[in-house]
């Protein structure tokens, strides 16, 4: 009778071998599954790189165009006109005759952009009394609001902005009483002044304005009711 030969027994390495196989069969069969989806006509397509495209300047997320401001030529940091300066404006001082009550006086000051630029006007001008030498007139002067808070300006080329004065009219031939034949007119906070052309006022020569006290008027955009106060 033939004798028959035990069957090997497998050892540690031998199951351990199996094992392994085991564990990288599906593996490799995942990864050629994965290669064969990414194939066409027999090549392996390359991932695109990503890309990331920097923000346009000026513009937000959406397609949107940014909302920052721009700075123009005239403006001031805030988007403002630029300050009128004594050389860009031409003064007129125009009496109210209607305006007239006993030894009160009004006129109309007119503040008239003689430049090729705009410019902002914002606060109060200054007038001050001058005699026939040119010499400034001391006259107890106070702000008033009136006929309101200022309000500011932006004055085109050839356009005007006004504020109404009164002031109390005395006797010359007194000591105390200021007299002169003429006024300047300085804008907000200028130390400039140029001399204002008049309008229904005593003649020059005869040195008869006389202003024991002055009061000055905001500016405002129109001549209309700067003196109904």
């Amino acid at each position: 009778m033939p004798i028959r030969s035990p069957a090997s027994r497998p050892t540690a390495g031998t199951r351990s071998g199996g094992r392994l196989l085991a564990l990288v069969g599906p593996v490799v069969l995942v990864a050629g599954a994965a290669s064969a989806c990414g194939t066409s006509g027999g090549q392996a397509s390359a991932p695109a790189p990503s890309v990331t495209a920097p923000a346009s300047a000026g513009a937000d997320i959406g397609g949107n165009r940014s909302t920052a401001p721009t700075k123009s030529a005239t403006a001031t940091g805030h988007g403002q006109v630029a300050p009128c300066t004594a050389a860009d404006i031409k003064p007129t001082v125009i009496g109210q005759a209607q305006r007239t009550s006993g030894a009160t006086r009004m006129a109309i000051v007119e503040l008239t952009n003689a430049s090729a630029h705009p410019c902002r006007l914002e606060g109060w001008a200054s007038v001050t009394l001058v005699d026939a030498a040119g010499q400034l007139v001391q006259v107890p002067t106070v702000k008033v609001a009136q006929p309101g808070a200022p309000v500011p300006v932006d004055l085109a080329p050839g356009t005007s902005a006004s504020a109404g004065i009164k002031w109390t009219a005395c006797d010359k031939a007194s000591a105390d009483c200021p007299t002169g034949n003429g006024l300047q007119v300085g804008l907000p906070r200028s130390t400039s002044t140029r001399d204002a052309e008049l309008s229904e006022f005593p003649a020059a020569e005869k040195s008869d304005i006389t202003m024991k006290s002055l009061q000055l008027g905001s500016i405002q955009p129109s001549h209309q009711g700067v003196v109904a106060w």
